[in-house]
């Protein structure tokens, strides 16, 4: 894994180094069908980076400022010390990368902070789970980044009587809300096997999986990125 510590983030180098790669916002698309991760990576490596005006609502300037706080109470924590870098790139797949909000030295730790709503916060520590629509990301570290052993998620808001912290590691059984045909033999009148029953189950599997199953699906975009160019004449 490449590591560019001296990036900072949101800046216009930052979005230049990002540009044509799967970051952690992107990285759902590795897991869902259709070709919209296709289009949107393509589409990006048919044309050069244009910087636009940079977009900030009130939600995002409010994390922006809390995510140091929320940094250090999760080194108090832990007792790890996370350092800031602007961005991952993967040596597995250059399409592969992530903006990571906290890493240790050695790389085996990280950090994901989320500075939330009254509401979003309030339901994170009401079920005392990460929400679906974080965890393809908090997969994506692991994706990203070989020799990370523990993830954690931090849910961090000032206001409210607590905060939610959840370690990761490639051994988590994780559910993203994928869901899976399963087969159960059955059998007739005298014992005679019959049609068997097909049942629809949600798909869990250890972040390690699904960490193989995501470069697996980068390998397969990649190329076909590769070969839709070739036969666009560039």
């Amino acid at each position: 894994m490449k590591t560019y510590k001296d990036i900072e983030q949101k800046t216009l180098e930052w979005f230049e180094i990002k540009w044509g790669k799967i970051g952690g916002t992107l990285s759902k698309g590795l897991f869902v069908k259709g070709d919209t991760l296709l289009i949107d990576i393509l589409s990006q490596h048919l044309e050069e980076f244009e910087p636009g005006d940079g977009f900030e609502n009130e939600a995002m300037k409010r994390g922006n400022d809390l995510e140091p706080f929320a940094v250090e109470y999760l080194e108090q924590y832990t007792g790890l010390q996370f350092e800031q870098f602007g961005w991952l790139q993967s040596e597995y797949n250059s399409l592969l990368g992530i903006s990571p909000d906290g890493l240790t030295s050695d790389h085996k730790g990280a950090c994901e902070i989320k500075c939330l709503s009254r509401k979003g916060h309030t339901k994170i520590l009401l079920e005392n789970e990460i929400p679906l629509e974080y965890i393809f990301q908090c997969c994506h570290y692991f994706t990203v980044n070989p020799d990370l052993e523990s993830l954690w998620f931090c849910a961090y808001r000032p206001e409210s009587v607590k905060n939610f912290v959840k370690e990761l590691t490639l051994n988590s059984l994780v559910d993203l809300g994928l869901k899976v045909k399963v087969e159960t033999e059955q059998f007739g009148k005298k014992g005679k096997l019959i049609k068997p029953k097909i049942t629809t189950e949600a798909d869990i599997r250890t972040i390690k999986e699904w960490r193989d199953y995501a470069i697996e699906k980068a390998n397969e975009l990649k190329l076909e990125i590769y070969n839709n160019i070739k036969s666009l004449n560039f």
